[in-house]
């Protein structure tokens, strides 16, 4: 990469940091945009078809996981804009801003995620949901067997992040919060599209697509992830929860060929 590409990237970087409140809401109102869409794009599955749905969701991601993937690999321009955002949220970022980006991250600690696993997979098996409680289990679990193996793949280390209010180990890259965060809700969401009244559909897909965006964002807040890796922890959860819904319907129709064209 020549001098003028990293120089590039890292004023972006800096411009990023200075600004990173409005690229936070710029990037909400994305994600709840893309969450309506797949929301819309639900209501016409009975002629487009659930794996056509899932097909939206996982594509894209796979792309933009290999892009960045890509650039990390290489040391790419991505880095130095991640390396120049560090270092501005380092120095910009207040204490008080730091407590609060400690309050969304809680959607992907381990012990909660944990719960909901237990909590939504029993709630399935007592209604007698055995498939759809199987790709629940296989969503989150799954996700983050993949992670873990993604993070020893790459073996980046995290940026440094010495104020105390959080401190992490182990590799940065994908996050493993932005990819679980995705993964639970977002199949989350599904069983609430599957097994849930109509009105009930919109206000999940949001509720995922808020949670996921934020809790993400709130790890680069925290100067314990680089932007790529909670960019690429987003796409790799993207990429297997599209995995699992098409594993999903592909065991159904197996079991039920009359739902064939559900």
């Amino acid at each position: 990469m020549t001098p003028r590409f990293s120089d590039t990237a890292s004023a972006l970087g800096a411009a990023a940091g200075q600004h990173a409140l409005v690229l936070w809401l710029l990037g909400l109102a994305l994600a709840l945009a893309l969450a309506s869409w797949l929301g819309a794009r639900w209501r016409q599955r009975r002629t487009l078809g659930t794996r056509h749905w899932a097909l939206c969701c996982a594509l894209p991601a796979l792309a933009l996981f290999t892009l960045l993937a890509t650039q990390v690999a290489a040391g790419a321009s991505m880095t130095h804009f991640d390396a120049a955002l560090a270092r501005t949220l380092q120095v910009q970022a207040s204490a008080t801003l730091l407590y609060w980006a400690t309050v969304p991250t809680w959607a992907g600690d381990p012990p909660v995620v944990i719960a909901l696993v237990a909590a939504v997979g029993a709630w399935l098996l007592w209604r007698r949901e055995r498939l759809l409680a199987l790709a629940w289990v296989a969503a989150v679990v799954g996700n983050a067997l993949l992670n873990k193996g993604l993070k020893h793949l790459f073996e980046r280390a995290r940026p440094p992040h010495l104020h105390g209010i959080v401190h992490e180990t182990g590799y940065s890259f994908p996050s493993g919060h932005a990819s679980g965060t995705l993964a639970a809700y977002g199949m989350l969401a599904y069983v609430v599209l599957r097994l849930a009244p109509p009105a009930w559909h919109m206000p999940a897909l949001l509720g995922a697509a808020w949670l996921a965006w934020t809790g993400a964002c709130s790890r680069v807040l925290l100067q314990v992830h680089y932007a790529s890796d909670v960019l690429a922890g987003l796409a790799s959860g993207s990429v297997w929860l599209g995995l699992c819904i098409l594993g999903l319907r592909h065991a159904q129709q197996r079991e039920r060929p009359m739902l064939l064209n559900q």
